[in-house]
């Protein structure tokens, strides 16, 4: 402050008004108007202030009355307009200011109803007033007493609000936070109070404030192991359930707790879960399961194979005593049970280095019971028990998923996945439209970025007939397809042709593959690249329909392994300086899927690409059986109704799709060489003897 303006506000009011009679210089006109000790002087000099100052002056005021009756004169939608309210200093004049504001503008409104001094004003002008309940927050954080916020709470819609407020609050003691655990009525927000809550009978007492199973189990968590085991019937869900009783780690205490249970499945999930096959075999005596399947659960706990095929006699019922079977960790009398002694056992017929994934699932009446064996079809590897994983899967009704460990190609691999069909099968489940019949190929296996370019070719430009020849003759693909199976060749064309990512020049592998998996989008494609560098590491084929014929999973196997196994080899092939006749034909083979032809011309180039004479029958018998059937299907019941497929090739980016087909042709005329041509014929005579075949039949 300089020192012209510290004499002009030294001078009295009287002084003040004499000088304002000539003083012109706005700047200290403002000075000497705004320092006025008087409210009325200030009033009788407001005019000579500009409008922004006006208001600012009148916020200087000493009496609420004045400031009341200024505001009611103001325009609406001035902005100093709530200054001035939230000046005034008594709440009964505010709320009379309060209703001067237009009925939307809550915003000002809040901010005049948290200067209040009554806890009991802000509530009633805020219930009053406010129209929406997004800016009740604020005012309740600004109450004064807790109890107030707490007892308002259910003004607030918005969880996070509520938490917001109940921040605001100083916590002291175990009475306080049961009190407001009670109050909140929100399973969200009561936990955080209940959780810290320190004395342990409070918070199981507090446990009935709860609605949700998943929130009760927390709490009980948090208690010793005696309470929890107590009170582990307090909860109905038998996840939640099972991880209580994975929890406690005294076997003495699960027994003690055991007397107390009344549901008889619990009691056998407890004595599942005992160490000690010895203890297990006193406690099922004690206990009494009535019901054959709880009992059947537990003996096939057991550790020793040799008690538990002595207790099969015990067991009447053919799926129990198979439950108990399944359980068994000898191979041999695995394979005496699953596996047809008369049949041979044929390999796969993939590269050995090539490993394979595959998600069994079924749906049925024992895949609860299933689902606790946790795994089948054991081995003892470094000291570590694998085996093929039993699970719940979200997308069936009643239902278990069955996980392989990592597969290779060899006998046993494919013994295995025979003995779990068979246990599937003889359990009495079944396939619906719901189950899924997945297959993993690792990643691994593909070395280069030519290999993925030789994938997505091979697979974009044949995904139709891959989609037919994917599940056993005589079915079609499930109507899912599209939402748990999509293609992902028109993904791929459309990236390709407006070149919104690097594909064509991106050198970087894993650059490539994470720019490929940013076109694909989520994990619910025909072909899944999302776990590749990603975990697993992995080809997911989604295209399959559910099964547990084991046949029909060796030959998916087969083709999806062979299509990733083509693609290294072509790219090895790519990169030689000289070809042989079956180098180059195979090149050709990979090329002529790119072409504008029939598609059934097309279905032989891919198995002749893929396969040996002799093993392209059941994927043709499939490709023509499932053609004939989607012919007769209405279009509601059509899973390629709604399913979009399109090209792709990694060379002929820059061409429009209505050029396409042009240039296939003009390739194909000028640069198909002897070998391809030699294809192609053998391709059509192939399809006239068919013809000819049928019609012979026919007559």
């Amino acid at each position: 402050m300089d020192e012209i303006e510290e004499r002009l506000m030294s001078l009295s009011d009287d002084e003040k008004i004499d000088r304002l009679e000539y003083e012109n210089n706005y700047y200290y006109v403002k000075i000497l108007v705004m320092s006025l000790q008087s409210d009325k002087l200030k009033l009788q000099m407001i005019d000579k202030l500009q409008d922004y100052d006006k208001a600012n002056l009148v916020e200087t005021l000493q009496s609420d009355d004045l400031k009341l009756d200024y505001l009611r004169n103001m325009k609406q939608g001035d902005y100093k307009k709530a200054d001035i309210a939230k000046s005034i200093k008594s709440d009964e004049l505010k709320m009379q200011a309060l209703s001067l504001f237009e009925d939307n503008d809550d915003y000002n409104k809040r901010d005049i109803i948290i200067t209040m001094q009554s806890d009991e004003n802000k509530l009633k002008a805020m219930k009053q007033h406010i129209k929406a309940p997004y800016y009740f927050r604020e005012i309740l954080e600004s109450l004064t007493l807790d109890e107030n916020k707490i007892a308002n709470l259910n003004l607030l819609s918005s969880s996070y609000d509520k938490q917001k407020v109940l921040e605001s609050i100083t916590i002291e003691n175990d009475e306080q936070r049961l009190s407001i655990a009670t109050s909140v009525k929100d399973d969200y927000l009561a936990i955080k109070f209940i959780e810290e809550i320190e004395d342990a009978e409070k918070r199981i007492q507090a446990l009935d404030l709860l609605n949700s199973e998943e929130y009760k189990k927390d709490v009980i968590m948090t208690l010793d192991e005696k309470q929890r085991m107590s009170l582990i019937e307090r909860i109905k869900s038998p996840i939640f359930q099972g991880q209580i009783i994975d929890s406690i780690t005294d076997d003495n205490v699960k027994v003690q707790g055991l007397q107390n249970i009344s549901d008889e499945t619990l009691r056998s999930n407890v004595l599942m879960s005992l160490e000690s096959d010895e203890l297990k075999l006193i406690q099922l005596e004690q206990v009494q399961l009535e019901d054959e399947a709880n009992r059947s659960i537990v003996i096939a706990s057991l550790k020793d194979d040799e008690t538990k095929i002595s207790l099969l006699e015990q067991i009447t019922d053919s799926n129990n005593r198979t439950l108990i079977t399944m359980s068994l960790s000898d191979r041999e009398k695995l394979k005496e049970a699953f596996l047809d002694s008369n049949r041979t056992y044929t390999e796969i017929g993939l590269d050995e280095n090539i490993t394979i994934g595959m998600e069994i699932e079924s749906e049925g009446i024992m895949s609860s019971q299933i689902q606790t064996l946790k795994k089948v079809v054991k081995k003892q590897i470094e000291g570590e028990t694998r085996g093929w994983e039993t699970k719940g899967d979200g997308s069936l009704e009643e239902g278990v998923e069955v996980v392989s460990p990592i597969l290779t190609d060899n006998r046993e691999d494919v013994e295995d996945i025979y003995m779990v069909c068979a246990m599937m099968q003889k359990c009495g489940h079944e396939i619906t439209e719901r189950c899924g019949g997945h297959i993993h190929i690792g990643a691994d296996y593909l070395k280069s970025k030519e290999a993925y370019v030789n994938l997505f070719e091979i697979w974009g430009n044949a995904e139709k007939i891959i989609c037919k020849m994917s599940n056993e003759k005589g079915t079609i693909p499930r109507m899912g397809l599209q939402e748990y199976a999509a293609p992902i060749s028109s993904k791929l064309n459309a990236a390709l042709e407006s070149e919104t990512v690097n594909l064509e020049s991106e050198e970087d592998l894993e650059q490539f593959i994470s720019e490929i998996q940013d076109v694909q989008g989520d994990r619910y494609s025909g072909l899944n690249l999302l776990n590749i560098n990603n975990g697993k590491n992995t080809i997911e084929f989604r295209i399959p329909n559910g099964t547990i014929n084991a046949d029909t999973w060796i030959e998916n196997a087969r083709l999806f392994g062979r299509i990733v196994q083509i693609s290294q080899k072509l790219a090895e092939i790519e990169k030689q300086s000289e070809l042989s006749e079956e180098d180059r034909k195979l090149l050709d083979l990979k090329n002529l899927l790119k072409e504008e032809i029939p598609e059934q011309e097309k279905m032989e180039i891919l198995l002749e690409l893929l396969f040996s004479e002799e093993e392209r029958t059941v994927y043709r018998e499939r490709y023509i059986s499932s053609s004939k059937l989607l012919e007769q299907v209405p279009d509601e019941k059509n899973p390629f109704q709604e399913t979009e497929f399109s090209k792709v090739d990694f060379k002929k980016k820059k061409h429009t799709l209505g050029e396409f087909h042009e240039v296939a042709v003009n390739d194909r005329t000028e640069a198909t060489n002897d070998v391809t041509r030699e294809t192609l014929q053998g391709v059509k005579t192939e399809q006239l003897e068919q013809s000819n075949n049928k019609s012979m039949e026919e007559k």
